[in-house]
């Protein structure tokens, strides 16, 4: 059941941003919720060091219909998720921050299940209210890492792989060579290059997009694979991230696209 009248305020604590999402209220256990995500009424970006704009957030829902009913807090970067806890806003209901795998409602099927990122087992908490039961499922989200994840027929989290996101690869390529320059996000952003680069940046992006794209599908592909011998059954694939744009046309399964999965993923929790 979704409650229009209330809303709440979900953070994602990330590696290099902090990203918040104005929700309307969930209830997890009515059954006309059953295959939707709560609606995002807003979304917010922040460098990891710039000042929260409090009030543009809360601007959203001033119209005298909806009321806040909770916070949380939770993401891949510990201390500035306590700080920002520490900093948080009178205007909203102190959050609830959520450090633990466990305190969340995925059952994870790997070797160390504490050290699995939250903002990971939050992607699964969204697909498992979207995909058919009877399917596995894999994520792709392209942050500062790139992170494919495998999602059972049952529900579980059972690991996956990572790789360097777009930003990260350009800024590895400039600091441990003497000679390459240093491609930003917006250039990487800018139209689709040429495969050929005729010159150094365009080189550099070449290798970046299409090398993304390569190792994207050539994991997609070989996930599912195994996972289709060893169930029998057919996958749902869902893509997310702020570099998705850069890889939904390319790759060749047909990925869903929830720009803010995660977020909606936390802001299902009960």
């Amino acid at each position: 059941m979704f409650d229009m009248n209330m809303v709440q305020l979900v953070v994602d604590v990330g590696n290099t941003r902090i990203k918040l999402a104005v929700l309307e209220q969930f209830w997890a256990d009515d059954e006309s919720s059953f295959r939707k995500l709560p609606k995002c009424f807003g979304c917010f970006a922040y460098e990891a060091d710039e000042p929260i704009q409090w009030a543009e957030i809360r601007e959203l829902i001033e119209d005298g219909t909806k009321h806040w009913s909770r916070s949380l807090i939770s993401g891949s970067h510990p201390s500035d998720m306590n700080q920002l806890a520490h900093d948080w806003s009178p205007q909203f209901q102190e959050p609830r921050v959520i450090h633990n795998a466990f305190e969340l409602p995925v059952r994870l099927e790997v070797e160390h299940p504490e050290t699995v990122g939250l903002d990971r087992i939050m992607n699964v908490m969204a697909v498992n209210r979207l995909r058919d039961p009877n399917r596995w499922a894999l994520i792709v989200d392209t942050g500062t890492a790139t992170t494919i994840d495998v999602v059972s027929p049952e529900g579980a989290f059972q690991g996956g792989a990572i790789l360097p996101g777009y930003e990260l690869a350009a800024h590895s390529l400039h600091e441990y060579t003497h000679l390459l320059p240093l491609i930003s996000m917006e250039e990487i952003l800018k139209e689709q290059p040429d495969v050929i680069g005729c010159n150094t940046n365009q080189a550099v992006r070449s290798g970046l997009i299409w090398g993304q794209v390569g190792a994207v599908n050539e994991i997609v592909s070989r996930i599912s694979d195994k996972l289709t011998e060893k169930t029998g059954a057919e996958g749902e694939y869902y893509l997310t991230g702020g570099a998705a744009s850069l890889l939904q046309p390319h790759l060749d399964s047909p990925f869903q696209f929830y720009p803010h999965l995660t977020l909606q993923g936390l802001g299902s929790l009960e």
